[in-house]
């Protein structure tokens, strides 16, 4: 496998974010296939495993899920551990999510919450890669998880039937739960459509929402104190509205939370990436705000949708519509953005898409090849990227560059 160079530099120096080392291609795998040959599974959503042992740090394990398949896999070792295809025919999974939660036996454990098209949530041991419950309530197709950060059993689940339900999943190894009751019920169908992506900030206890239409939020306070119930309160209108520019789609697909009160999004079709603070935007005291930026990423402008941002610890990451990963560097940016809120970054590296030795040249790069997800480890080795034609991609990070 041979690949161009994939660093890029930006126009000039001001506008350029830190560098980074070189992450070449290691491995490309097609692990959710439902037939031979097949490049048609779309691989929607990819994180790396929680480490037990390290708070705050990831294994080099990487879930994925696709079609009606989960994957685990040792990025590592470029081997696929475990693999737990669906039973159930209508199943095609979009979206997936990491816990760690304390056992009967008091000792702690990770579990996988994925969910997609059958509109239940399972939930799984990822050692056994045994689907151990299943959680029933949304009406369509679900398309984001969310687990609450401290309170860890507490997940959110966003649906196509336009709204966003709260669970508590339980202990694991405890008698089963026969059928789980929502602790909260909240309404997007008259406001910005499906969620495509939650955060929640936990100093201001907000839920954020990245919809078709737009980006909303609510206050859900003292989640600990809440009890599941059939009929669960329903809230039915937004508490915070926040404005994006505009440009011919208001669809916010990429959300994610940076450090501390800064979060990132992406709105189709804009041609960049926005970082802005939620505490200063909170300060406002206004149901609607206008997004001020502290800094913009610049992001190729097409009108491809549902491509989710990835982070670790300053890295963030994104794919695009013709096989490319872009990685920005903002471990120093994210502490003096005030000085530098007027300019817009370039990528500080891109990924682009390999040629595969043996195929023809005018097969790569594949033009049209979407990107649909990434994950980076925290510590930056491995960068992974999920595409619309069956591939789960892995980057690793060269051997002079890494530590």
């Amino acid at each position: 496998m041979s690949h161009p160079k994939r660093f890029k530099k930006a126009e000039s120096e001001h506008d350029q974010l830190p560098g980074l080392g070189d992450h070449s291609p290691v491995l490309f795998l097609r692990c959710h296939s439902q037939r031979e040959g097949d490049e048609d599974t779309k691989i929607w959503k990819c994180a790396f495993e929680p480490s037990l042992e390290h708070p705050g740090e990831t294994t080099n394990n990487l879930a994925t899920c696709g079609g009606k398949t989960v994957c685990i896999i040792d990025v590592s070792t470029q081997k696929v551990l475990k693999r737990f295809k669906d039973k159930d025919k209508n199943e095609n999974f979009y979206t997936l999510a990491w816990t760690t939660i304390e056992a009967a036996n008091k000792e702690k454990v990770n579990i996988l919450a994925v969910a997609g098209e059958a509109a239940a949530i399972k939930l799984i041991y990822p050692n056994q890669l045994h689907m151990y419950a299943i959680i029933y309530g949304h009406k369509k197709y679900i398309s984001c998880l969310l687990f609450h950060p401290t309170l860890t059993r507490l997940l959110f689940s966003g649906s196509k039937d336009g709204f966003v339900y709260l669970w508590d999943i339980g202990i694991p190894d405890r008698a089963p739960i026969s059928s789980y009751d929502p602790l909260l019920k909240i309404s997007l169908q008259d406001s910005v459509g499906d969620a495509l992506n939650l955060i929640f900030c936990e100093q201001s206890q907000l839920l954020i929402a990245g919809a078709e239409r737009g980006c909303v939020g609510w206050v859900v306070a003292d989640c600990h104190s809440l009890t599941p119930v059939r009929r669960a309160k329903v809230i039915e209108r937004a508490d915070i509205v926040f404005q994006h520019p505009k440009c011919r789609s208001v669809t916010i697909d990429g959300l994610i939370s940076l450090h501390g009160d800064l979060v990132a999004t992406k709105q189709v079709g804009s041609g960049e990436i926005l970082i802005w603070d939620l505490a200063k935007h909170l300060e406002k005291e206004k149901r609607e705000v206008v997004l001020e930026p502290l800094i913009k990423l610049k992001y190729p402008q097409h009108s491809v949708k549902y491509l989710n941002l990835g982070y670790s610890n300053g890295l963030l990451a994104v794919g695009d519509h013709q096989g490319n990963l872009l990685l920005y560097n903002l471990q120093n940016k994210l502490f003096d953005y005030h000085l530098d809120k007027d300019n817009t970054y370039e990528a500080s590296n891109i990924l682009k898409w390999p040629v595969i030795e043996g195929t023809p040249s005018t097969e790569a790069p594949r033009l049209g090849l979407v990107v649909n997800t990434v994950a980076v480890s925290s510590c930056h080795k491995y960068v992974t990227g999920g595409t619309d034609n069956n591939l789960v991609c892995i980057w690793q990070k060269d051997e002079e560059e890494t530590e």
